[in-house]
């Protein structure tokens, strides 16, 4: 796993990243577009809840695959499909993880809400498990049985 300063990528690689960035998530109406979002600091700040993507994601953004984000994009969904995905991670957790979009759209993020013991969930309530507390617990031993095949 490579480490991941704010400058592990090079500017070459981040303009590329930015052009597939926008191709993924344009800007629309008054939001703005993940290339415009999804920079340096927030590429490293997924990257160190998900250090895994750090390999694929600079593999998905060498130089020597199409510049054209649509045709780059089709040879990774083609031949690289990891590649493609850490990509497609990398550029919706940045983007959506970024307060001003998170703003706009209005999430908040996550938010605790306090359970009390004694309430019951709408669905409790409404008798959507009731087939299932009906039918009582099921249960299957995973492990093979003993002395059976060897």
């Amino acid at each position: 796993m490579i480490s991941m300063p704010p400058a592990f990528i090079d500017p070459g690689r981040l303009a590329i990243f930015a052009a597939l960035a926008d191709h993924l998530i344009p800007a629309d109406h008054d939001m703005p577009s993940a290339g415009t979002v999804v920079n340096r600091q927030r590429i490293a700040f997924v990257l160190t809840s998900r250090p895994d993507l750090g390999d694929p994601l600079l593999a998905a953004l060498r130089p020597e695959l199409s510049h054209i984000p649509a045709a780059r994009l089709a040879t990774l969904a083609t031949c690289e499909p990891e590649y493609l995905a850490a990509l497609h991670l990398t550029v919706v957790a940045g983007y959506y993880s970024d307060a001003d979009v998170r703003n706009r759209i209005g999430y908040p993020g996550q938010v605790a809400r306090p359970v009390h013991a004694l309430d019951f969930p709408a669905y409790v309530e409404e008798g959507l498990i009731d087939h299932v507390i009906a039918r009582g617990p099921i249960w299957r031993n995973p492990a093979p049985p003993t002395g059976i095949g060897g």
